[in-house]
């Protein structure tokens, strides 16, 4: 696709023009809403199976792959080659990769599963700073690509991070092959060399369901880490960079962190954090004028009313239950059975959904409502079972129970891979105007008490 220059000469708009051009043409496949991530295109397969024909691809014992959806397919006939695969672990939160072996005897379908999000999560073996792990190849998704090699994401800078980091392992040199896959709408015939730094990774190869192109003059990649392009607020989200940067200490090297935090996300995260202090201040604020008002008249104290209305009932004379002794003991033995039915009918509402998973989602906005969350949920088509809300923490969690294919057995649960999938870059609120300010999403631990938002009421 050959592209004009756009006015605004940014990495952005170029990103834009391929997500505009690709929802567009209905170029996707699930999930549609491409935005503020990697497409996941129509012929990815296709283009996979071009890739494994790749001689780069049949020498390598060992690829790393990013876990994006399009990339799936990459990551299945990997394991099909009996190759081995190493995995970033999403936003490098809880380490840095996972490393799957192919099974000896498994079955496709079993294969697929184990290229999934969720398979690799289950197949998968975390893997360490202390790993000696050689890399064979690099295969990358992207949002746009030129054909003299320089490469788009989706804006994050975390396929960066993760090139740096392995080249401060080891793991890979300035000679490994990388390579990305995309739809051949996502070429065009020239980036500005200008907008790309000394971080940004450039691809050798670029693989379409059509063609496979070799970059002539491959690009410089990137050294290892530069720790003056990182803040202190990205060092605390992972861990493993926390570690990185003390063994650059240890080893004497001066490490010399951003002054100025900038990136768009910490900027949304602290003004909603400003706006939640401000208005629970004045909350208070409001509350306490208003007590005081409530508690003291004409300088003597005042018994406090009660928060909530008391229901109104409606008793018999006095008269009335004297007349007739059998009538109020039958009116007593009524009350009792109408009582402990709706006990037993709202203990029957509280335990009659089974929750066999959660999310958690964090980095919410203290402006978001609930309402807000369910009509981004259903603009994706995930509809949990039950929600418990915690807006003022900017978190909540969403639970389901498994959900099952008309067509499979009744003991085959559908895979839950496409929910999470589907949820990433989940932007809600204000968020939707920043250019990081999206919905952390991750498999929430089992919670001892759960205070749930029923979404039908909502």
């Amino acid at each position: 696709m050959t592209e004009n220059l756009p006015e605004e000469v940014t990495k952005s708009s170029f990103r834009r023009k391929v997500w505009d051009y690709m929802t567009k043409n209905e170029l996707v496949n699930f999930p549609v809403n491409i935005y503020k991530r990697i497409p996941n295109f129509k012929g990815a397969m296709e283009a996979a199976q071009q890739l494994v024909q790749l001689e780069e691809f049949k020498k390598a014992r060992v690829i790393k792959i990013n876990p994006d959806k399009p990339q799936e397919p990459v990551r299945f006939l990997a394991l099909e080659a009996n190759k081995e695969i190493i995995v970033p672990i999403p936003r490098l939160r809880t380490g840095l990769f996972l490393h799957v072996t192919p099974v000896a005897g498994a079955t496709k379908e079993q294969l697929k599963t184990v290229a999934s999000m969720r398979g690799l999560e289950q197949a998968g073996k975390p893997l360490g700073l202390d790993s000696h792990i050689k890399v064979d190849l690099v295969v990358l998704g992207s949002v746009s690509v030129s054909r003299d090699g320089y490469r788009l994401g989706k804006g994050e800078g975390f396929a960066d991070l993760e090139f740096a980091m392995m080249m401060k392992m080891g793991t890979i040199t300035e000679n490994t092959i990388v390579v990305t896959t995309v739809h051949d709408c996502q070429i065009v015939d020239y980036l500005p060399p200008q907008l790309f730094k000394e971080y940004d990774v450039p691809v050798d190869i670029i693989v379409t369901p059509t063609q496979t192109i070799y970059v002539e003059s491959r690009l410089k990649k990137p050294f290892g880490i530069l720790w003056h392009m990182l803040s202190e607020r990205r060092l605390k989200t992972m861990q493993v960079l926390q570690q990185l940067k003390e063994m650059d200490e240890n080893d004497g090297k001066s490490v010399v962190l951003k002054e100025v935090d900038s990136d768009v996300e910490t900027r949304h995260y602290i003004k909603n954090r400003v706006k939640y202090s401000k208005n629970k201040k004045r909350f208070n604020a409001k509350r306490e004028v208003s007590d005081t008002e409530n508690n003291v008249e004409g300088g003597k104290d005042k018994v406090d009313k009660p928060r909530f209305t008391r229901r109104r009932t409606y008793k018999k004379s006095k008269s009335e239950d004297e007349s007739d002794p059998l009538n109020s003991e039958v009116q007593i033995k009524e009350n009792s059975t109408k009582s402990a039915s709706r006990r037993r009918k709202n203990f029957r509402a509280r335990t009659k959904t089974h929750i066999d998973f959660s999310l958690k989602l964090s980095n919410i906005s203290s402006g978001v409502r609930v309402r807000d969350l369910k009509n981004a949920l259903l603009k994706r088509g995930v509809k949990p079972n039950e929600i418990t809300w915690q807006g003022y923490r900017g978190i909540c969690y969403l639970h389901f129970s498994k959900l099952r294919n008309e067509t499979a057995p009744p003991d085959q649960p559908v895979q839950v891979d496409s929910i999470v999938a589907n949820l990433q870059q989940l932007q809600i609120g204000d968020s939707v105007n920043d250019e990081e300010g999206f919905i952390y999403v991750e498999p929430a631990k089992p919670i001892s008490r759960i205070e749930v938002t029923d979404v039908t009421t909502v």
